[in-house]
């Protein structure tokens, strides 16, 4: 007589606490399809999950334990679960998670499993922007096309502006996203994705977003102590703020651009600055999209655009004085280049850094040549980050 799935599922539970992986294997149906959200890929086969039960009771404190909250008991094949971890009756930051499993209707035992574990990033109501922000993208690579729809669209806009370079930044947006966030170690890029990423990799980035601009060394320097700099690389932390910093003078731009005037420019380019530069690739795809105005009026530049501008100027100047010559400990100028060079081929955040950069001097181009009309001004494009900061400066 096979169990309850209800009482199957809090069984096997059990077992895992206990560190009896075969017992708990007892209850695995020799096809189970095993989904833990944690992992790019389910685990397929008794054998497989067996593995994953071993990795998770591996080195495991006793009192470390999986709580039911709460499971449902209606149905004898399925059940729904809230439960979260605790350790010595503590529970754990984002130790909660919702589960669904179904038995087996000819074994009674289990087949299906899917976990889905809160997360440690949090977005809030940023989440409901990045779901409008990959819309586009989804309806274009997934959405079978629509004649009637695509005819209506052609008679409310005879002439759509510019749609293979929309569907163009589209598909490079979800590349960004996977070859750089998601994509396996090894496979295209260095280090580890966000799914993988190691313990030691959030306090490097925690510390060179403390040092935002310089302003927490430099008030140390000074004597002001009211929060110590953490220590960071000198060329890490120079690339990191001048990276930062041509994302931050492109907001007087942005402003300063007709076409896409009805885009939410400043919810965008605040994400772009605090979270990922992988912000402004959508930006720009949603911008393509749009009509192209037909006279493009002399951008008017207040004091906004100047203190931005010298903004970034002086940024930029200490960035480069911090990469060759602050922390003698950290080598020559030769050294410092020569780290550089390892981390281009180590770590994930140093190549994405250089990747923006990359697309910053194209969108700069771009918008710079959409909102500049004088001649005499437009060649500042092609001057990358100084030309942008020369023209919001003049």
């Amino acid at each position: 007589m096979t169990l309850p799935a209800h009482l199957l599922i809090q069984a096997m539970y059990e077992a895992i606490n206990e560190r009896n992986v075969p017992k708990a294997l007892e209850y695995i149906d020799p096809d189970c399809c095993y989904q833990d959200l944690n992992f790019p890929q389910p685990f397929q086969g008794k054998a497989a999950v067996g593995e994953l039960f071993t990795e998770s009771c591996k080195g495991m404190p006793a009192d470390l334990l999986f709580v039911v909250d709460d499971i449902t008991e209606g149905d004898a094949l399925a059940v729904g679960i809230l439960w979260h971890v605790e350790l010595g009756g503590i529970p754990l930051p984002n130790g909660r998670g919702v589960s669904f499993c179904r038995l087996s209707e000819t074994t009674g035992k289990l087949i299906f499993v899917r976990d889905l574990v809160e997360p440690v990033i949090k977005p809030g109501k940023g989440a409901f922007l990045i779901l409008r922000l990959i819309a586009p993208l989804v309806r274009l690579l997934l959405k079978p096309a629509d004649p009637e729809e695509t005819a209506s669209q052609s008679a409310a806009s005879p002439d759509p502006p510019q749609p293979w370079i929309s569907r163009l930044l589209w598909i490079l947006a979800g590349a960004y996203i996977y070859i750089l966030f998601l994509s396996p170690p090894g496979q295209l890029m260095p280090g580890e994705p966000v799914w993988a990423i190691q313990a030691e990799t959030w306090p490097e980035v925690l510390n060179e977003s403390l040092n935002f601009f310089f302003i927490l060394p430099l008030a140390n320097t000074f004597g002001i102590h009211y929060l110590e700099a953490p220590v960071v690389h000198p060329v890490d932390q120079a690339f990191f703020n001048f990276a930062i910093a041509w994302i931050f003078i492109f907001l007087p731009l942005l402003l300063a651009d007709v076409r896409s005037r009805k885009l939410p420019k400043v919810p965008i380019w605040s994400m772009a600055l605090f979270l990922t530069n992988a912000f402004m690739i959508p930006y720009m795809a949603m911008r393509a999209a749009l009509p192209i105005p037909e006279e493009v009026p002399s951008p008017s530049k207040g004091l906004l655009a100047r203190v931005f501008g010298w903004t970034g100027l002086l940024v930029s100047g200490i960035a480069l004085f911090w990469f060759g010559f602050v922390g003698p400990e950290f080598g020559t100028v030769a050294e410092r280049l020569q780290y550089f060079g390892t981390q281009l081929t180590t770590s994930r955040v140093s190549v994405a850094f250089c990747v923006d950069l990359v697309f910053f001097t194209l969108f700069q181009i771009v918008l710079l040549g959409a909102v500049e009309p004088n001649p005499q001004k437009r060649w500042l494009r092609f001057v990358p980050f100084w030309g942008l900061v020369t023209w919001l400066i003049i």
